[in-house]
């Protein structure tokens, strides 16, 4: 229907109209009348047509604002009456050359702590747990990616290692998932295979596997990362790969993603073939037992 004709079914003389609200497609619009507050409508204008689709009540609208008010309200009082950051102890030297070092070179710009800052580079509140002293020195005198190569001396990378270590103390950054114990997983195949046929090619998979050198870089419930590579959970390769394709990476390795080729023979790896196949119909129960005590116990709202 027309514009006229809309207005005239709302049994309402307007005094004012007011330019829509929103997108062009499903704007909305706001009628008053005679100075009061009116109603907001949503209408759709389809090749000149315009039809009514939704009234949004001004009472409506009045208890939308007292809840998102109130939500403020509250969110306000829980952030300013947290105790964490009073608690914490104040940040050594050391660490405050570190974060002059973080602002001039403007790491906030890419990276985060507690998930504010930029978001090209991943957040580097518990980056000290998981960098080795080596990679650090790496990455900030050579750059990785898309991070530029900062070439710090070594007293300026050591000033940034302890900034991230003392950041690191003040609690969790970010939600992970919490990783499998390689050691439990290991022992968990082990106690699997205590009665089983020695003759059986899963079993001597998951014995070169444990006792070679895939476990150098592989862990079996996750990726692992080892430098510049990342190791992928094996647990979901014959679901990702065919078994040709398998044998064809243990045989010939893949250099271009940092693995070699195994050295294996042909019925070794075949039998490793089998254990990851026995490895992925097993996984949900080698996942639970990996788990044991790696609960974070953190409440719903907050990360310590």
């Amino acid at each position: 229907m027309e514009i006229d004709s809309l207005l005239n079914d709302l049994h309402s003389p307007l005094s004012t109209f007011h330019s829509p609200l929103g997108c062009a497609r499903r704007p909305w619009i706001l009628l008053t009348r005679g100075g009061s507050a009116g109603r907001l409508l949503r209408i759709e204008n389809r090749g000149g047509a315009i039809s009514k689709l939704a009234e949004f009540p001004v009472a409506r609208r009045k208890h939308l604002m007292a809840f998102l008010v109130a939500m403020f309200a509250l969110q306000t009082y829980l952030v300013y009456s947290d105790p964490t950051g009073r608690e914490l102890p104040q940040l050594s030297e050391a660490a405050l050359e570190g974060r002059q070092i973080w602002l001039a070179k403007n790491c906030q710009a890419c990276h985060q702590f507690y998930g504010y800052g930029g978001f090209l580079g991943p957040d580097l509140t518990n980056a000290a747990s998981r960098l080795d002293r080596a990679r650090l020195d790496s990455v900030l005198t050579d750059g990785i990616a898309q991070m530029p190569a900062f070439h710090l001396t070594a007293a300026q990378i050591s000033a940034v290692a302890t900034y991230l270590q003392e950041m690191d103390a003040t609690g969790v950054g970010q939600a992970r998932a919490p990783r499998p114990n390689p050691s439990l997983v290991t022992a968990a195949v082990r106690d699997s295979f205590t009665y089983a046929d020695p003759s059986e090619p899963a079993a001597r998979g998951a014995d070169i596997f444990v006792g070679g050198p895939c476990t150098a870089c592989h862990a079996m419930l996750s990726p692992n990362r080892i430098g510049a590579y990342v190791a992928p959970d094996l647990s979901l390769a014959v679901s990702s790969m065919r078994d040709d394709e398998i044998l064809g990476v243990l045989e010939m390795g893949r250099p271009i993603r940092g693995m070699p080729p195994s050295g294996l023979t042909a019925e070794q790896r075949h039998d490793v073939v089998a254990f990851l196949h026995w490895l992925a119909d097993r996984r949900p129960s080698l996942l639970e037992a990996g788990l044991v005590g790696q609960e974070l116990g953190l409440p719903w709202w907050e990360f310590r």
